[in-house]
């Protein structure tokens, strides 16, 4: 399907549709949700009401978005004729919510990571990883129908596909970052964006108790192959210590992406005892297929997965794996 077809042919589905619920995967992050953020905001201009339905995280940190938005956390009773997922493509990433997306009548899936393991099935299905962030897809998707709205409409939008952009784009540094990006940005600044204001309370927003848990896993840092893979890790006394959670800032990974010599970096992330999220970064490696190895997923050079075990196990198993893809290179 085309992107110009996309929105025609979501908003027919939306029509036919009486009870409608946005998702997105498991642990969400500022692409996910906010893109749900967007879409739930159109919808309701153009009076169609929805509800996002997430894992039950603390969205704290979108408070300069989240105002008005239809939230609750998923419960088995939960069922919907229609459910749109963003930023997702696998079951596998869905948690709790694989339920949410099967039993409903008409399933969507927006998304722009590679086809992952374990594809969800659904009537209308959008994936292009081409685009840096699904807010950039709903974006090029629905940019012809935005001037149908009011300025502050539009505005509202744009600010939400702009946090995506930051978000995925790591403040415009990764990768990814190209003219295709330069271009939308400043499309959005062109409906009234407050860059400044959008970077500084979803980038720099930290609590004195997140940069010391921040600090103490930067600590951390240990590299292996000869100095070719940097490894780092947060235990979950810390978080009890610091008194924060993890879920709801930056991860410690932007902090060392521009450590010299280095074709990988894994963190991991202690949320419960023995239950690792891990967090995977290169430039140069594939990092998308071993997370998926693990059951996890995302993109080329930004992936994830969660495993539980011993940190010792974890880092040797998953330092061979590094140590093979360096081989390959």
């Amino acid at each position: 399907m085309n992107i110009e077809h996309l929105a025609d042919t979501l908003l027919q589905l939306v029509e036919q549709a009486s009870q409608i619920a946005i998702s997105t995967h498991r642990e969400s992050d500022g692409d996910g949700m906010v893109a749900a953020f967007a879409l739930q905001y159109y919808l309701k201009c153009i009076g169609r009401k929805s509800t996002i339905i997430s894992d039950g995280e603390d969205l704290g940190r979108y408070f300069f978005l989240k105002e008005d938005r239809e939230v609750i956390p998923y419960s088995p009773d939960c069922s919907f004729d229609l459910v749109i997922v963003v930023d997702c493509n696998s079951y596998d990433r869905l948690g709790a919510r694989v339920d949410l997306v099967r039993n409903a009548k008409q399933v969507v899936v927006i998304d722009h990571h590679v086809i992952e393991h374990n594809p969800i099935q659904a009537q209308l299905s959008f994936i292009d990883s081409t685009y840096a962030s699904v807010g950039a897809v709903l974006y090029a998707a629905f940019a012809q129908k935005l001037p149908a709205l009011s300025s502050a409409q539009q505005r509202y939008f744009a600010e939400c596909v702009y946090v995506t952009l930051l978000n995925d784009t790591n403040g415009f540094v990764n990768a990814n970052t190209d003219e295709k990006v330069f271009e939308l940005a400043a499309s959005l600044v062109r409906h009234g964006t407050q860059v400044n204001h959008l970077y500084m309370d979803f980038m720099q927003n930290h609590t004195a108790g997140e940069m010391k848990y921040i600090g103490a896993t930067l600590a951390t840092i240990e590299l292996v192959e000869d100095q070719q893979i940097l490894l780092m890790h947060s235990a979950y006394a810390l978080k009890q210590q610091c008194e924060v959670d993890p879920e709801t800032f930056k991860q410690a990974t932007r902090y060392v992406q521009g450590v010299k010599g280095l074709k990988a970096i894994v963190y991991f992330r202690e949320d419960q005892p023995g239950e690792w999220k891990l967090s995977f970064r290169s430039l140069e490696i594939d990092v998308q297929k071993i997370a998926s190895k693990y059951g996890g997923g995302g993109h080329r050079q930004a992936s994830g997965c969660q495993i539980s075990g011993s940190l010792t196990e974890i880092k040797k198993m998953l330092t061979e794996d590094l140590k093979k893809a360096i081989a390959g290179l």
